[in-house]
């Protein structure tokens, strides 16, 4: 082979080079844009996706809003509904044992309704004679906890405020309109009596009424 053949081999294979060179250059070119243009459109997908979600989430927030204005309202109407209930019971209750001072068995001079002492603690109904004193709670529904709460902490507020029947014994008695099987037994358990409505007057059952000292 002589000096010019191989001199016009390497020509031939720099020109073949370069060219590969401008291709590759080429593809790379269009790779990028083809990358860019592809990018671009994912940034627009994501951006009306975004967009959407904004919306959506706008919307459930303001639905929640609304139900939570609904469920509000609703409970200041069940909330007003209770407390008229709950007065209704505490006047009957209250006025019936204004008429007729017995609870137990025993005949008490005097009936106090709304018994209070400072601004935090109050007694429904207290019925007091010489030698004893009875505590009459009123509700509407009594629920089975309220009773040990009666023997324990409402017996315990009262020793505690009003020392000048520290010598009397104490009965305690809960009213209400609605009672459970299970505020029932609770209530022979602890001694105490138990006052519904019957018709337009009341029924006391008291057959295991404990002094409390």
């Amino acid at each position: 082979m002589t000096f010019e053949q191989i001199e016009a081999m390497f020509a031939k294979t720099a020109a073949m080079m370069r060219e590969t060179d401008r291709k590759i250059a080429k593809l790379s070119e269009e790779t990028d844009r083809r990358i860019a243009k592809s990018s671009e459109e994912t940034d627009r997908k994501i951006d009306r996706l975004a967009e959407q979600i904004s919306g959506i989430s706008k919307h459930m927030n303001y639905m929640s809003d609304k139900t939570d204005r609904k469920i509000d309202r609703l409970a200041e109407q069940i909330g007003g509904i209770d407390n008229n209930i709950g007065y209704h019971a505490e006047q009957f209750f209250q006025n019936a044992f204004l008429e007729n001072k017995v609870f137990g068995g025993i005949k008490y001079d005097e009936a106090i309704p709304n018994m209070r002492y400072g601004n935090d603690v109050e007694f429904d109904m207290v019925l007091e004679n010489c030698n004893s004193v009875a505590i009459i709670e009123i509700k509407n529904r009594i629920h089975p906890g309220f009773v040990k709460k009666m023997a324990k902490e409402r017996f315990s507020e009262f020793r505690k405020y009003f020392p000048e029947y520290k010598d009397c014994d104490v009965y305690l008695g809960i009213a209400g309109f609605s009672f459970s099987d299970k505020v029932l037994s609770e209530a022979q358990k602890y001694g105490i009596g138990i006052i519904r409505q019957v018709g337009e007057g009341i029924e006391v059952k008291a057959e295991r009424l404990k002094a409390y000292r």
